[in-house]
């Protein structure tokens, strides 16, 4: 199983927390130099934009947990689905041994009996030994019809297991499909929170648009995942 996907949020929360100290420190300075009105009112309005970081963050934090949650269980449902492909796999490797043996055994009990018939051929009619050959002949000859009942059933089973490894290989692909959706959804979601962090630190709005598009697109792959939608060819990697 792979690594559990972990979201950084305590580091970018400790950062926008330094931000937002540093804007109230640049305030009160601001305050005890006797500035007000307008530099007062664009203080207020950066604190408040480093607060909307903070509360965004922590929003895209939770759809970071949820969308690596989900993207850990459908990892242990696709190991669980290629394990029972292995299972059986194993299970088709036996029934075409066991397939294999009967019909060495089926050729080989023709052959008797063939022995059988052909001995009783060049014995004189009536003769009690050609009566016992023509009975061991007719003895593996049912016995081979037996043993050819067995080798039928072994490719029977053979064959269905052949369609279960199939089956179970396709489940597993297809929810490892869905896992990249979510996973695709965490690392987005983890860009967003470090870009806001560093436009936080930064000051830079340019910055945080990019985090807020990184987060946008992180909301929309996880509402994809749930809605079962099936991600792009170049995603599935």
């Amino acid at each position: 199983m792979p690594d559990e996907i972990e979201v950084p949020l305590e580091q970018s929360q400790e950062h926008i927390h330094e931000a937002h100290e540093e804007q109230e420190k640049h305030r009160a300075g601001h305050g005890e130099g006797g500035e007000g009105g307008e530099g007062g009112k664009e203080g207020k309005g950066k604190d408040g934009w480093v607060r909307f970081i903070a509360v965004l963050t922590a929003i895209l934090a939770v759809v970071a947990a949820v969308g690596a949650l989900k993207s850990g269980l459908l990892v242990n449902e696709a190991l669980l689905a290629k394990n029972n492909a292995l299972l059986s796999k194993s299970e088709q490797v036996k029934n075409l041994t066991q397939k294999s043996d009967d019909y060495n055994y089926y050729q080989a009990t023709g052959l008797k009996a063939l022995i059988y018939q052909t001995a009783a051929q060049g014995l004189p009619p009536g003769s009690p030994v050609a009566a016992d050959d023509r009975k061991q002949s007719a003895h593996y000859k049912d016995k081979q019809a037996e043993i050819k009942k067995q080798a039928d059933d072994s490719d029977a089973k053979s064959n269905e297991a052949e369609k279960e490894v199939k089956r179970a290989n396709e489940e597993s692909d297809h929810i490892m499909e869905k896992h990249h959706l979510f996973a695709f959804s965490v690392s987005l979601c983890q860009i967003a929170i470090a870009l806001s962090a560093i436009a936080a630190l930064t000051r830079s709005r340019r910055v945080w648009f990019f985090g807020l598009a990184a987060g946008a697109l992180g909301v929309l792959a996880l509402v994809a995942g749930f809605a079962g939608l099936h991600p792009p060819q170049w995603l599935v990697f």
